[in-house]
């Protein structure tokens, strides 16, 4: 008799381009933190925790895709949050300093930073390359990547949704495979 097809462990959370970028953001915002805002300041902790609950809820609603679908989608959610809160904290920092947001048609270099962050999910290639950026290329460059992984997250939610409503959730699929099992279905 073969292994009832529930309960099955998901691809690894590493291979999300949404865990990627937020592993990036992560990694920016402690970056930017360092060079920007003191320790002491509620600011800096508040920011980086957001960055590591973007990060960390896609590790844990990975790993608990398995056993919950509601959980899964409860942490994408909860990232998703962390992320506009980030978002948000990059926003006022821009706007309090005077730093321009890129917006499409508006600045010439928004469709490049676009293109580079479409292009580009490894936190490497981003660690390299922000020392050589001043504070309105870092800021938009991480404002860039936080909407982006905020997409991707909503995406992220939305295909859960869709393999909940072709599968079930796991009592259904247990049921299911009891059932078989009891029929002698291997």
């Amino acid at each position: 008799m073969t292994t009832p097809n529930f309960a099955q462990p998901k691809t690894s959370y590493r291979s999300l381009y949404a865990f990627q970028k937020a592993e990036a953001i992560y990694d920016l915002t402690y970056f930017f933190l360092s060079g920007h805002v003191a320790k002491s300041d509620r600011t800096y902790d508040q920011m980086l925790q957001a960055a590591r609950s973007g990060k960390q809820n896609i590790v844990e609603g990975r790993a608990d895709a398995a056993a919950s679908v509601e959980m899964e989608i409860k942490l994408y959610g909860v990232a998703r949050g962390s992320l506009h809160e980030l978002l948000n904290d990059y926003l006022d920092y821009m706007r309090t300093r005077n730093i321009p947001i890129w917006k499409p048609g508006e600045n010439p270099r928004f469709n490049k930073l676009r293109e580079v962050c479409n292009t580009h999910n490894d936190a490497a290639y981003y660690s390299r390359l922000a020392p050589r950026l001043n504070d309105e290329e870092l800021c938009n460059l991480l404002v860039t990547l936080i909407h982006q992984t905020i997409s991707m997250i909503g995406k992220l939610i939305e295909l859960v949704k869709g393999d909940f409503l072709r599968k079930g959730g796991i009592k259904e699929q247990m049921l299911k495979a009891r059932l078989a099992y009891r029929n002698g279905e291997k």
